[in-house]
């Protein structure tokens, strides 16, 4: 088993889950981690804990190569869009072979089309499932 799930921790270097609700957090952290060790996985619970977190690490020199970023929409303090314009203003030329996805309870358009608009392809309305999480990480 330890080699399998080494071979299957080369995909990504980290992963950041930026939401505030428990739950889901507990929830998609038990499946994150049958691809990805625990210590790779980093949790936030608004926008502006993510952003510090991605701070840390570029202080911390971490291996900044390949990321992933789950993000929610509706959160207090700093909002999921709020986070990503912030992101693509400050952090995209650091962390160039990150991908996020938002991962949101909301499944209304005017979110897609303003995630399309920020540059997001990818939508993945809540929860995150070990289908989509398998063809992330495998």
């Amino acid at each position: 088993m330890n080699t399998l799930r080494q071979s299957m921790t080369s995909v990504v270097d980290w992963v950041l889950l930026v939401d505030d609700d428990e739950i889901q957090n507990f929830i998609h952290q038990r499946i994150i981690r049958k691809y990805v060790q625990e210590s790779q996985i980093l949790v936030a619970t608004n926008g502006q804990e993510g952003l510090k977190i991605l701070q840390e690490l570029i202080e911390s020199k971490a291996n900044l190569q390949r990321g992933i970023i789950f993000l929610d929409i509706n959160m207090p303090i700093m909002n999921g869009f709020q986070f990503l314009e912030l992101y693509q203003l400050e952090f995209a030329g650091q962390f160039k072979n990150t991908t996020l996805y938002p991962l949101s309870s909301s499944d209304d358009i005017k979110d897609v089309i303003q995630m399309n608009q920020l540059g997001i392809e990818h939508y993945i309305v809540k929860p995150l499932t070990h289908e989509f999480a398998t063809s992330l990480f495998a």
